[in-house]
């Protein structure tokens, strides 16, 4: 009886980039290389070359399905500079980007929101006061209007 065979295989990382070196460097033919290296199918073979030729070597490093840390700061990165580019296009003037920047603070720093937005955050915190001060002018004009009206009725 021949050797029996795993229904499953696993092969070491050592094993993958030596089959992709014959394979690639050293012209063997493939049905060589599985037969020399005990490598069940061809398929894997060229599964793993073509991994190879995407990824380089660390297409066989151990890891979990998640992506590399890298590779997630790099799309984050992406996806910042194009909802960047998107807010230039929609919101226009510093007065929209305050209002956006005000309606968002519960939910995200100022500091955040004011780098996202490209504005400073003295800025920010400027219109703030100057939005604070007009309330309270408001107030003072409507309590005096009140005031004078509430005179005039009652005749004082």
């Amino acid at each position: 009886m021949g050797k029996q065979r795993k229904l499953y295989s696993r092969y070491s990382k050592e094993t993958k980039l030596e089959a992709i070196r014959r394979v690639l460097v050293g012209d063997e033919p493939v049905q060589q290389v599985i037969a020399d290296l005990g490598i069940r199918h061809r398929d894997n073979v060229y599964e793993w070359i073509k991994k190879y030729k995407e990824h380089g070597v660390s297409a066989f490093d151990r890891k979990l399905k998640e992506e590399s840390t890298e590779s997630q700061l790099k799309e984050l990165k992406a996806e910042v500079a194009a909802l960047k580019r998107y807010v230039e296009i929609v919101v226009q003037g510093a007065e929209e980007k305050y209002q956006a920047v005000d309606e968002l603070k519960s939910q995200f720093s100022v500091e955040t929101l004011c780098n996202a937005l490209d504005i400073s955050t003295e800025e920010f915190m400027q219109y703030k006061m100057q939005q604070q001060n007009c309330m309270e002018d408001e107030a003072r004009r409507k309590k005096v209007y009140l005031h004078r009206n509430s005179c005039r009725v009652s005749g004082h």
